[in-house]
Order: structure tokens, then sequence, then C-alpha cells
């Protein structure tokens, strides 16, 4: 077993000094004037004499490699749908909508207005001939007219509506017996616009 070699005197002196001057760096800061807290705090402390030298920290290990994170893999595929949720409570009674025309009138065979929305005024013009005019232009709308009157009775026969020639707020409507001729009967029009 080999025997650890003695210091030699220039290396003891060396450590003296290298000791004295790290030592003596820190005593400074411990006794300079000062008014911060550590110099208060280091004059309350200069009756028990002056701080040794400091010890030597040794070196810090190696850190340690982080790991690399792994690749994601793909997606598995989605699973079933579940099973439907059961029906919410019915909502509020929404208000009454507009009425789907507000231009219509039931004549009579004589051609009278029976009852009416939106009319002016009905005539017979002849046999089966028939005059509507509304309170406004119809000539952009459509015209749906039947056979009926204001009775229980259900009229048999043809019936036709269509633009009246230089009105723009007249209907002219003709009705007909099963033959074709025309024949005075009670009708119904509705106008939508």
């Amino acid at each position: 077993m080999s025997r650890i070699p003695r210091p030699s005197p220039a290396m003891i002196v060396a450590c003296l000094a290298l000791m004295v001057a790290l030592g003596g760096g820190s005593y400074a800061a411990t006794t300079a004037p000062g008014k911060s807290a550590a110099a208060t705090a280091a004059k309350g402390k200069a009756a028990a004499g002056p701080r040794g030298p400091r010890g030597f920290r040794g070196p810090a290990g190696p850190r340690g490699l982080r790991g690399l994170p792994g690749a994601r893999g793909p997606a598995g595929p989605a699973g079933p749908a579940g099973p439907a949720g059961p029906a919410g409570p019915a909502g509020p009674k929404g208000d009454a909508g507009a009425s789907a025309t507000a231009l219509w009138v039931q004549v009579d065979s004589a051609g009278s207005n029976v009852r009416s929305k939106g009319v002016q005024s009905t005539q017979k013009l002849g046999t089966g001939d028939y005059l509507v005019t509304f309170n406004q232009d119809v000539t952009a709308c459509t015209y749906q007219a039947t056979l009926g009157g204001p009775t229980t009775g259900l009229p048999t026969g043809e019936i036709a509506a269509a633009q009246r020639t230089a009105i723009a707020a007249g209907v002219r409507v003709n009705t007909y017996s099963s033959a074709g001729a025309n024949s005075d009967k009670a009708f119904s029009l509705a106008v939508f616009c």
C-alpha cells in the first residue's frame, strides 16, 4: 500500500493564501458599514467574532437526460352511438299566424255578396258571368274558385276564374252546368297574393 506524499511548503502557503482570500471577502462583507438588514444583523453578531472561511462547494453532478416522447399511435375506431335521450318537455304554444289570405268572398247565384273579406263589390254581368272587385290590385295573385254557397247543398257543374280585363282589382268568375252551358250558380272565391 502506497503512502500519500506530504505536501510541499509551497503548496501549504498557496492553500493558506487561497483561504485568506476567500474568507477575507466574506469577513469584509459582514463588517462593512451600511444600512441594509444584512449589515445591521452583522453588527449585532460582531461580538461573537468574525466568521470563518467558507467551505468549498463540490461540483454539481451531471444532469440526467430527459426521456424523449414516444410516437402517438393511430386513433382507434369510433364507438357505437349511444341510445337517444328522453324527449324534452313541450315548448310554449306559439302565437296564432296570419290568415292564408285576406281576400275572399262567397257570392250567391244572383251575384250578391253573402260574406267576404277585402272585397269592394260583387255583381252579376250575365247568365253565369260574375265580377268580383277587391280593395287592392290582384293582377299578381292566384284565384281559387269553387261552386257552392252558404247552404248545405252541393251543386254540380263547372266554374272558372280569371283576371278581369282592364280592372286591376277585378276577378271574372263564370259558372256552368255539367253540360258546359252558362248557368247561374253560387260560388266561393279566394285570392292568394
